[in-house]
């Protein structure tokens, strides 16, 4: 709950930090940044598709102080152990998994000034272990991004999933 808390508190300091007059932004403006949103939090979920992909899914992520990852309650606080971690974990998902990949069913995004917005994906992970056990498991990822100087970013993370359903 403190975590959850901490990334309001977060979004709300850089939507009144970047939030001016002069930077109202059109609706041509908001749909282009609607549209990069959708785009990082899709990019997140394919990257982590065989044959994974763990270069194009650090990329996506700030490397400032401020990073935070959170997915089914474990946290991870700073982008090296991020770095660190990610190969590993995909390559886990690649040696017990024959098949992975997710069925997005909405997408929703909050753009919250020409500097940051957040966007929800709710989606069915879909997965075959190397045992031949079809699962489809319920997800939702939501991202707090930030354009930096070199991009949009995602700067906080939080991904959950629901329990596993067994497919005959």
């Amino acid at each position: 709950m403190r975590i959850n808390f901490i990334a309001v508190i977060l979004s709300l300091l850089l939507f009144s930090n970047c939030q001016s007059r002069k930077d109202i932004l059109t609706k041509d403006q908001e749909q282009e940044i609607t549209d990069t949103l959708k785009t990082i939090a899709s990019g997140f979920l394919r990257s982590w598709e065989p044959p994974f992909y763990p270069e194009r899914a650090l990329q996506l992520f700030t490397q400032t102080e401020d990073f935070c990852l959170i997915i089914d309650g474990f946290l991870i606080e700073n982008y090296s152990k991020w770095a660190e971690g990610i190969p590993n974990f995909m390559a886990d998902d690649k040696s017990f998994f024959s098949l992975y990949k997710h069925e997005i069913k909405d997408v929703k995004t909050v753009v919250l000034s020409k500097y940051a917005g957040v966007v929800t994906i709710i989606y069915i992970w879909d997965s075959i272990t190397a045992e031949g056990v079809h699962r489809k498991t319920d997800g939702a990822i939501t991202l707090t991004c930030r354009r930096e100087e070199n991009g949009w970013k995602i700067i906080h993370y939080h991904g959950s999933h629901g329990d596993d359903q067994i497919v005959d």
